[in-house]
């Protein structure tokens, strides 16, 4: 039996008692009740076949499910399959969450199970935020309502909790977090930035705050990490993985890796340690360091035979970019004071310049 209802000029609304789940209890014990969930479907036009649970509906949808709203141009899905599509100008609403969806289509899937409140996929142009200022943009985005998780691929671009992330591809499952891709990883708390093919770590809420903090991340294939040292002076490290630990309070950058500070200074080595408290460098394995030797222009009188000695002294250093371990007496390698600095690449004289 096919029931249909047409209306052109007012809105139609259909009432289903879909997500009826009985919670299982154990043999001991007697059956638990059935809870029902009211849901609601509405529009212009709608299409509804009792026998299959099929539904259709055409103009000004709304869908309503325990507070939560969906809206869009036109619907379609089963409501005893516990799914329903909606496309055209979507927007959502949820309240208990906080939260907000914007987008192209979405599909909202109820949890059989009743462990969650279910998954919202949404495609196109994604925007969806939460209170007070997380927000998250991408071409797909699949939520878990009531979660922190979420999978969103396709110009990610987000901020979550003093967390800056733009990238390929992302995802969060519980604590743990993974990105492609990953054009800039910023922690607004941390005060550092990174980019590399791949990030991965995990985030724990502090006691104190209440907002999640970074514990670990590793970082790898052309990393570029940059932060601003005690001095207020950009640094910029490269390498080929980095590695935080926020019980150590280090960021170990390994392979082939160089810093550049922002007034020219140098250092390259088989591996840097980044301190946290201190902000300074420790280079570790065949470090070299370059650094500025400045000196006063010769006086034309100056009778002097040393034309390039400053007149009444010894030229004057700046102090080094990094901290080079002390090596026993009888190690080969010595760290390297080269007087002129290297030529930088375009892309390190464009960062410095800034």
């Amino acid at each position: 039996m096919i029931i249909e209802k047409k209306l052109r000029r007012f809105c139609a609304a259909a009432v289903f008692c879909l997500m009826c789940a009985a919670i299982p209890a154990a043999a001991t014990e007697a059956p638990a009740e059935t809870v029902k969930r009211q849901n609601t479907l509405s529009a212009d036009d709608i299409q509804y076949n009792v026998n299959t649970g099929d539904a259709r509906a055409k103009g000004r949808v709304v869908i309503t499910r325990e507070g939560s709203v969906l809206k869009g141009d036109e619907a379609e899905g089963n409501t005893d399959k516990e799914i329903m599509t909606i496309r055209g100008n979507v927007s959502g609403n949820f309240p208990e969450q906080q939260a907000t969806l914007k987008s192209e289509s979405a599909t909202w899937t109820g949890d059989k199970t009743k462990k969650t409140d279910g998954t919202v996929e949404a495609f196109g142009d994604v925007l969806l935020t939460r209170a007070p200022k997380d927000r998250l943009n991408a071409d797909y985005v699949l939520w878990e309502i009531g979660t922190e998780n979420y999978k969103a691929r396709g110009n990610v671009d987000g901020i979550m909790q003093n967390k800056i992330l733009k990238a390929a591809e992302a995802t969060r499952t519980g604590d743990k977090f993974w990105a492609r891709d990953v054009r800039r990883y910023e922690d607004l708390a941390e005060k550092f930035a990174l980019s590399a093919k791949t990030v991965e770590g995990r985030l724990a809420k502090d006691a104190k705050s209440g907002e999640e903090v970074l514990q670990e991340m590793v970082a790898d294939k052309n990393v570029v990490f940059d932060y601003v040292d005690r001095e207020g002076l950009k640094t910029r490290v490269t390498g080929d993985k980095a590695v935080y630990s926020k019980a150590r309070g280090t960021v170990v950058i390994s392979g082939n890796t160089k810093a550049v500070r922002s007034d020219g200074k140098t250092v390259t080595a088989d591996t840097m340690v980044v301190h946290e408290d201190t902000r300074n460098i420790e280079a570790r394995g065949n470090s070299k360091i370059v650094f500025v030797v400045e000196e006063k222009a010769k006086k034309k009188d100056d009778g002097a035979k040393n034309s390039g000695t400053a007149k009444g002294g010894v030229p004057v250093k700046k102090e080094p970019l990094v901290e080079v371990p002390k090596e026993p007496a009888s190690a080969d390698k010595k760290p390297v004071v080269e007087k002129n600095p290297p030529q930088l690449s375009d892309q390190e004289k464009n960062w410095v310049e800034e």
